[in-house]
């Protein structure tokens, strides 16, 4: 389709974002989830950040990636990010040889998870857990940090009763 030619690599990243947003709603209990979130602080900005069951429970951080990525530079930096689950996604059809190894914690203590987002035929995006991230290892004050995050920011998308 032309339409698609026209998208810079900004905004194929911000359409790979809501593609994973959808995946995480389905998956995670009582999601709240926040777009280009400033987490941990307000210097730093995720792509995504979810918090389940309704923000009071894990943590989850997800950076998308729009054509050619530098896997360890991107790993560090997420690595790096306080989360119970971290991911990298990755929109297009090409294969990326990531180290198996550099996906771990240095603790054993979690992996990253990886997620493609493909384009169908007819132009939508749709994003499939091909890892699963393992859980990582957190400081317990993340929780309380958490908690003040989401008393100041509004979801983006969140489950309402």
């Amino acid at each position: 389709m032309a339409y698609r030619r026209v998208l810079t690599p900004e905004q194929q990243e911000a359409r790979g974002i809501n593609a994973v947003a959808e995946l995480l709603r389905h998956r995670l209990i009582v999601p709240k989830i926040f777009l280009e979130a400033t987490w941990p602080h307000p210097r730093n900005r995720v792509d995504l950040l979810a918090v389940d069951r309704a923000g009071t429970g894990e943590v989850h951080v997800v950076e998308v990636k729009f054509g050619r990525i530098e896997p360890a530079e991107v790993l560090e930096r997420i690595k790096a990010i306080p989360a119970h689950y971290k991911y990298i996604a990755v929109i297009g059809n090409g294969r990326y040889r990531v180290n198996e190894k550099a996906l771990y914690a240095a603790d054993g203590f979690g992996r990253v998870g990886m997620i493609q987002i493909t384009e169908d035929r007819a132009g939508n995006l749709n994003a499939e857990l091909v890892l699963p991230p393992e859980r990582f290892r957190v400081d317990p004050d993340v929780f309380k940090r958490i908690d003040r995050f989401t008393s100041k920011h509004r979801a983006d998308i969140e489950v309402r009763p």
